[in-house]
């Protein structure tokens, strides 16, 4: 019985904030669909890992090779520096490797980058 009221009242939280316990977080569907080709959260792939990466200097991921134009970019990842990166990578670094093309919807940038908030030391989104 207590395990039947647990679960009603942890289902109408989530239904009430627009979730199901089988959604996925706000922005990960985004995350996966315009970032996990080449992009995880705590490993390396084709593109760095992006955990704990709000505040830290573009290129500046020791176990990862970076294109020199990003390394000399000057660039330390903030919401907007995500943002206009997210919006049109090769414009805002030219010479980045970075060439799946855009996120034109502002929305969908927003949803990305709060997600990537989210994602600390202890996250371990690898795949």
């Amino acid at each position: 019985m207590k395990y039947a009221l647990f679960s009603a009242l942890l289902f109408s939280s989530l239904t009430a904030h627009g979730a199901s316990p089988s959604t996925p977080a706000p922005g990960e569907a985004e995350f996966r669909v315009h970032c996990m080709g080449c992009h995880s959260i705590a490993c390396n792939r084709r593109g760095p890992k992006l955990q704990d990466i709000f505040g830290r200097k573009a290129g500046a991921l020791g176990d990862f090779m970076y294109t020199d134009s990003l390394k000399n970019s000057g660039i330390v990842w903030a919401e907007e520096t995500m943002d206009a990166y997210l919006r049109d990578p090769a414009t805002f670094v030219p010479g980045t490797s970075m060439t799946f093309g855009r996120v034109e919807s502002a929305e969908q940038r927003r949803d990305i980058i709060a997600f990537l908030h989210r994602q600390d030391k202890s996250s371990d989104l690898c795949i």
